[in-house]
């Protein structure tokens, strides 16, 4: 079933009476931002404060959030008195932060010096928003270059990788549009972007469309061609940003100077460009290979197997009898081993044969899409009201 669209979601504010201590009259409100491996009271003591009082703060605070590892750029707001001939330090009266862009929490000075902690949930609206942009050479860092964040860019990618091929189907010039869901606070402020829910790409062939829909519970929205939602055996370009230097079959090899069958694919690749897992399987192989340097092998379905060489490193997670789905980054282009430049050796074998990859692209059967077709037409209409919404909406402003 697709995710729901564009339903408000609330979450209840907490309501706490606090009875504040009045402040002196000399007060003044500081503004900083945590630093790199450094901890909340670390920072508190760079704003001034002393050990004891930096000590208390962080300690009534660590019950909500992480004090010894908060995330770099987190912005802190002290109210703090200045300190009387008989302090040396200021005296921290209130301190306000954002752990996560939908939480708030506010320490207060009670009578005592004894600190208060108060935790307020902000109420939350998630809405339809788009993101428009053309492709400038690469269509990943296009993607990105327009706001999309790296993780979905890669996303975006492999799922267009399944219709199209990237390396030659994508140029210059091309536009695209993603929408996604995406959440505000009840200011407006835009507190970050969901799954997306729709991908648009128009090529000089045409436009591609794809649609969001949700998978299991806890994995990502999958996007699906929105004619045939079903998903091919095998992905067309395994790496982003690439283009065919060799195909399969013979060829002058460009080290060893002599005609011999090159049984795969050359896709010349930007050293470091993440390289895509091509059907769901298992690794199984992940290691060194002479002249094929840093190598992966992946066990499919219907005795399909895929290799890659020439690997600069495996991703994170990848190793022999881990499972990884199509479009998973699993590896970094490189130049390891018998290679003249970075780029991906791509193979592909059939009943333990290495076969030319594009020979298999119609051959096999691709992957089974939604089973209920209806809804599936249902959720797609939904979708595309609202990204005719967001069209007009555009065009009037």
């Amino acid at each position: 079933m697709a995710r729901p669209i564009g339903i408000p979601v609330f979450a209840a504010a907490v309501a706490v009476r606090h009875e504040i201590a009045p402040a002196p009259l000399s007060t003044r409100r500081l503004r900083i931002q945590m630093r790199g491996h450094e901890s909340l009271q670390a920072a508190l003591g760079r704003a001034g404060l002393d050990a004891s009082q930096s000590l208390a703060a962080a300690t009534a605070l660590s019950n909500d959030f992480d004090t010894v590892n908060p995330h770099p750029g987190l912005p802190l707001e002290l109210d703090v008195a200045e300190p009387s001939r008989s302090a040396a330090a200021p005296q921290l009266l209130a301190l306000s932060l954002w752990p996560t862009q939908d939480i708030r929490l506010s320490l207060w000075r009670r009578a005592g010096d004894a600190f208060e902690v108060r935790r307020a949930e902000a109420p939350v609206f998630t809405a339809p928003a788009a993101i428009d942009g053309v492709v400038e050479g690469s269509f990943y860092l296009s993607l990105v270059g327009a706001g999309v964040d790296a993780n979905t860019a890669f996303r975006v990618a492999g799922a267009f990788g399944r219709k199209l091929d990237l390396s030659r189907d994508i140029e210059s010039g091309d536009r695209f549009r993603l929408v996604f869901e995406q959440r505000r606070d009840a200011d407006g402020r835009v507190l970050g972007w969901g799954d997306p829910i729709y991908a648009q790409l128009t090529t000089r062939s045409g436009e591609a469309r794809l649609y969001g829909v949700a998978g299991a519970a806890g994995s990502p929205v999958e996007l699906v061609d929105g004619q045939n939602p079903g998903r091919p055996a095998l992905l067309r370009t395994p790496v982003v940003d690439a283009r065919i230097t060799s195909g399969f079959g013979p060829r002058m090899h460009p080290i060893l100077g002599f005609t011999r069958m090159h049984q795969g694919v050359d896709f010349a690749a930007p050293l470091g460009s993440p390289v895509l897992a091509a059907a769901d399987g298992v690794v199984e192989e992940a290691r060194w290979s002479g002249g094929y340097g840093r190598w992966l092998k992946i066990r499919h379905a219907a005795g399909l197997e895929t290799g890659y060489a020439h690997l600069s490193a495996w991703a994170p997670g990848v190793g022999p009898g881990g499972a990884v789905r199509q479009g998973q980054v699993v590896g970094f282009v490189g130049a390891t081993g018998m290679a003249t430049g970075p780029h991906l050796h791509f193979e592909v074998f059939q009943q333990n044969r290495r076969v030319d990859p594009k020979l298999l692209y119609s051959s096999i059967a691709q992957t089974p899409g939604p089973t209920d077709r209806d809804a599936f037409r249902a959720m797609r209409s939904r979708i595309d009201a609202i990204v005719e919404a967001i069209g007009a909406a555009r065009a009037v402003a």
